[in-house]
Order: structure tokens, then sequence, then C-alpha cells
């Protein structure tokens, strides 16, 4: 939600929503709209970021009830900044993509202080076209931002980068 700020810092309209309505009151503090369910809040929106603690989650957010998929219009477009394995972002947008939506996976990686300056390192998988048509909300969420490649590439690295920061840990451990 500290990069979610960005946005809102930034001008765009903003509408969030959680399971607990405390985590996004600095954001309605800021301007930020409330929705209810995330079928309310994609609604209004033509474009959805999720950023969700799995693929389970990220999946009934998206086409559970109150999902996602039944409030956004034909045309518009989920961006997931989770962490997702490559064959479950895949199974996602293809799932978005039978509802007429368009999906870019864009996992975050760096740090909830990276996150909260607005330098955290995004990466992107999906259509380039696509990518580009979000480059400029990609950028407020981020710093660098890397376009991957399709769908599943970015997750694929992400989990990299992950196995490679604990690695790490151990190493420096010992």
């Amino acid at each position: 939600s500290s990069d979610l700020m960005n946005l809102v810092k930034a001008g765009y309209h903003v509408t969030v929503t959680d399971l607990n309505k405390d985590n996004a009151k600095k954001l309605i503090e800021a301007g930020a709209i409330w929705a209810d369910t995330p079928k309310a809040l994609a609604e209004n929106s033509d474009a959805v970021i999720t950023c969700l603690p799995s693929p389970k989650v990220s999946m009934a957010v998206l086409a559970g009830k109150n999902g996602i998929l039944e409030g956004l219009k034909k045309g518009g477009t989920w961006i997931e900044n989770s962490t997702n394995g490559k064959e479950e972002i895949e199974a996602m947008a293809k799932l978005a993509t039978e509802h007429g939506v368009e999906t870019l996976e864009a996992p975050v990686t760096g740090g909830v202080h990276k996150a909260a300056q607005g330098t955290i390192t995004v990466l992107v998988g999906g259509k380039k076209e696509l990518f580009e048509t979000h480059l400029p909300a990609l950028q407020k969420l981020g710093g660098e931002i890397f376009h991957m490649g399709d769908i599943g590439s970015a997750s694929v690295i992400k989990v990299i980068t992950n196995m490679l920061a604990f690695i790490h840990l151990v190493a420096c451990g010992e």
C-alpha cells in the first residue's frame, strides 16, 4: 500500500479495498476512495492492481464471488504485483483473457522501504504494448521497471531473486 500512496500523490484516481479497512486508512486520508469489494472497486476502474499474500488469494480476488472479473469492463487491465509461480499467473491470465480482461504480472522486489520511497524494482511480464500503456503508472510505483517478456517470465525472475536473497542470507550466517 505504500507504493499505492505514490500513485495517490501523483494525482491518479485510486480506489482501494482490503479485508481490513484500517489497512487503507492512510490511503483514504490522502484521497483514495474506499470500495467494499474487489468487484465494486473494478466497476469504476480501467485497471486494477493487486498485491496479495498467495496465489490462492489472488485467484479468489480475481475470479471469486464479488471478484475483479465480475466488475472490470472488457478491455480493462489487471496488474498483479503478487509473487506467483509461472503456471499460476499463466492460468489466472488465461481466465482474465476469457473475460475480456488483459493481464500484466508485475511482481516487485527490493523491500517495503524501497516501495515507500517509490524506488522498488518492478519486473513486468505481458504484452509489450500493454506494458507501454501502463508504464507511466508503473514508474510511479517503482524505480527500475523491467519488461521481462510474456506472462510468466517476470514470475520466474522474481522467484530467482528470492532464492538468491535466501542464499545470501545463509552464506552470511556461515
